[in-house]
């Protein structure tokens, strides 16, 4: 089946307001959600009046400079920026510029025009889930490895090298298009999950039913 990905664009001006402008730091890394991307240079140009340095980059898997996925995990310490200037709504893309990097988000959203500061304060719950899983991993010896179908997510040769990694493990290889958690159930042997789709999947850890840790936490690059 083709897909196609048509963005969606929104179509009022995007002006940052003062109050915002005179919170964020001199040197900031901008990044966008998809449907407000077009005023990508206006809003730098705004940014830059105000003596503002901005950095520019593009993450993976993203078409344009300063484009944010859900899935941009990065680390960016080797960018000299004081914090991040998000333009977007919702929480999901700018929680994932926290969890290698320990720097303060600049929220604002152009649909409410209101602002917040996140930090890693925000992401605790999420951190102390993931390194609770690793330690489960460890220890345990019957393991789940977690695998979709999707375009851009499916990474079935990275996940059959854990056997290579750890040979004392026996892994369950769960093969689907769309990870149900509520199916996760019917394998009440496992005592752990990998997941190998997209990192984020994570952030939802109340709904597994046993811990889940991703892959490139034990070490294999997707």
């Amino acid at each position: 089946m083709r897909l196609e990905f048509i963005d969606v664009k929104f179509k009022k001006q995007i002006i940052l307001p003062k109050e915002y402008l005179e919170q964020l730091p001199k040197k900031v890394m901008l990044f966008l959600n998809i449907q407000f991307h077009d005023q990508y240079e206006s809003i730098k140009k705004q940014l830059e009046s105000c003596g503002i340095i901005v950095h520019t980059t593009r993450p993976k898997h993203a078409w344009h400079d300063g484009q944010i996925l859900g899935c941009s995990v990065e680390d960016w310490s080797a960018v000299d920026a004081e914090g991040f200037v998000y333009i977007g709504d919702g929480l999901f893309h700018p929680k994932a510029l926290l969890f290698k990097n320990d720097r303060p988000v600049f929220i604002f959203d152009p649909k409410t025009e209101k602002t917040r500061v996140l930090t890693r304060e925000d992401i605790t719950a999420i951190v102390r889930s993931r390194q609770g899983a690793k330690a489960t991993f460890l220890v345990s010896k019957q393991v789940g490895v977690l695998i979709t179908t999707k375009y851009g997510q499916s990474r079935l040769e990275p996940a059959i090298k854990l056997q290579e990694k750890f040979p004392d493990k026996t892994f369950h290889f769960l093969l689907a298009d769309v990870i149900d958690f509520s199916k996760l159930e019917d394998f009440p042997f496992i005592e752990v999950f990998v997941n190998t789709a997209c990192p984020r999947v994570m952030d939802d850890f109340e709904k597994v039913p046993r811990p889940m840790v991703n892959l490139d936490e034990l070490g294999i690059v997707w």
